[in-house]
């Protein structure tokens, strides 16, 4: 539903001239951050602009690069993977669970090795 509230919020962006903006203290995208980031209990937190980008930024914190390997499911969307091959990863396809269509658990063991640098559970 998007109300008078919303609507405002979107209207205040506009009249700014900023529909993107660097995060800092008094930006939106940085009044988001601190909220989020105090709602959840935590110091810090960054948007980004789609769930693509949040795979690569993850991933590249926990610094997959090239000789890496990362454990994903065989279904999911494509972006899961291409973020590992950005980052000179090599995805590892891992079959799902019929019935739950998450990764099998028993065959992410089967695929960790001592270049797995990360695994990425998708919820289907």
């Amino acid at each position: 539903m998007i109300g008078d509230e919303e609507v405002e919020e979107v209207s205040r962006v506009l009249r700014s001239g900023m529909l993107t903006s660097w995060h800092g203290s008094g930006s939106v995208v940085g009044e988001f951050e601190e909220e989020f980031a105090s709602y959840v209990g935590v110091d810090y937190a960054v948007a980004v602009s789609s769930g693509t980008a949040a795979l690569h930024t993850a991933l590249a914190a926990c610094g997959v690069g090239p000789g890496d390997e990362v454990v994903v499911p065989a279904m999911t969307f494509v972006a899961t993977a291409n973020v590992v091959v950005i980052l000179g990863a090599r995805p590892v396809f891992v079959d799902v669970d019929p019935e739950t269509l998450c990764v099998d658990p028993d065959r992410v063991n089967e695929a960790v090795t001592s270049r797995t640098k990360a695994i990425v559970p998708v919820h289907v």
